[in-house]
């Protein structure tokens, strides 16, 4: 039998559904293979119940180089595929005995090209991927925790519109009063249920709940697993550039993703999820790599306002939610 590493140590929850369309179109072109994935927690959870993945390993971060030579030492690959090469881990896995490796599957892409293409557009190019065994990234929440979910939403009125104010960075955030207006607006509009995610500031998720009013919940921290489960059940997602817009869009849940400093025909998503980005034209954007502008470093916005992301309007917003949900009413009556 064949054995295939699949190394994703860029470290966000977010990486790990960048890489999983590579991930799972490398299952599929190797049926008779092994897939072994080695990453961070908490991520790797959500691909531990994947029927083409066989293993999840987890990494300790800032010993993520040890954790690949320690499993290379004790099982031999075939083929070795990496998306990163800082920490020596590139050199690491060139050094090792499989058969191929390709390394930093990060690499230069254009500016107008999705990351999550970049990936499987380089493995089309080293022929270890057919055209043919490229999807959509898909996760796979079991029975019981979809019955879970449903029971703590306790049967909301459709449509059900999860927001997420939170992200890893504030220069990401859209502001609280967008989204207690927008939160607001579509419950006049379309009679939705609200749900709203705990994040890093518990008081403001409750008081953007508190703020909407009737037909708006919390929806409390617990795994990722639980979080995709609840999401599936959803009828939209709107979420800065951030891990929970990935993991609704891999349960098939249409995403509308609010960019700011990060690009959005680079770190978006494909149709028909939605990207909206703010301050299309800003002089300090660096689409090659955002993590080298001013804003990512000091977390402050050069410019007039606290982060571009507050450029996209509450009615840019609505607009995207209406052609998600017009979309889904006419495939019902289909």
């Amino acid at each position: 039998m064949q054995h295939i590493l699949f190394v994703e140590l860029l470290g966000g929850i977010g990486d790990v559904l960048i890489a999983l369309p590579a991930i799972q179109a490398l299952a599929r072109s190797h049926p008779q293979a092994s897939v072994t994935v080695l990453t961070f927690a908490p991520g790797g959870q959500l691909l531990e119940t994947d029927p083409l993945i066989d293993r999840v390993i987890y990494a300790e971060k800032g010993k993520a180089d040890h954790t690949v030579q320690q499993l290379l030492n004790t099982q031999p690959f075939n083929l070795i595929v990496s998306d990163t090469n800082y920490d020596r881990i590139d050199k690491i896995i060139q050094t090792s005995n499989a058969k191929q490796v390709v390394t930093n599957l990060w690499r230069s892409p254009p500016p107008e090209q999705f990351v999550s293409d970049r990936f499987l557009e380089i493995l089309l190019a080293e022929k270890l991927i057919t055209p043919e065994s490229i999807k959509p990234p898909t996760l796979h929440p079991t029975l019981e925790e979809i019955q879970l979910a449903q029971a703590k939403l306790d049967n909301p009125n459709r449509p059900i519109v999860v927001l997420c104010p939170d992200a890893g960075m504030q220069i990401k955030r859209w502001s609280e009063q967008n989204f207690v207006r927008l939160g607001q607006v579509l419950q006049e509009k379309y009679e939705a249920s609200i749900v709203v995610l705990v994040g890093s500031d518990a008081e403001q998720a409750t008081r953007i709940v508190e703020s909407i009013g009737e037909r708006s919940r919390l929806w409390q921290p617990g795994s990722l697993r639980s979080l995709a489960a609840m999401l599936s059940q959803a009828d939209v997602m709107i979420a800065p550039d951030t891990g929970p817009a990935r993991i609704a869009a891999a349960v098939n849940v249409p995403t509308i993703t609010l960019f700011g400093p990060s690009w959005h025909q680079r770190y978006g998503q494909p149709v028909p999820h939605i990207n909206l980005q703010g301050y299309l034209n800003c002089s300090e954007r660096r689409i090659e790599n955002f993590t080298v502008q001013e804003c990512w470093y000091s977390g402050e916005c050069p410019f007039e306002w606290d982060t571009c992301v507050n450029e996209i309007l509450v009615e840019s917003v609505v607009s995207a939610v209406h052609k998600i949900i017009d979309k889904i009413v006419k495939e019902k009556l289909n």
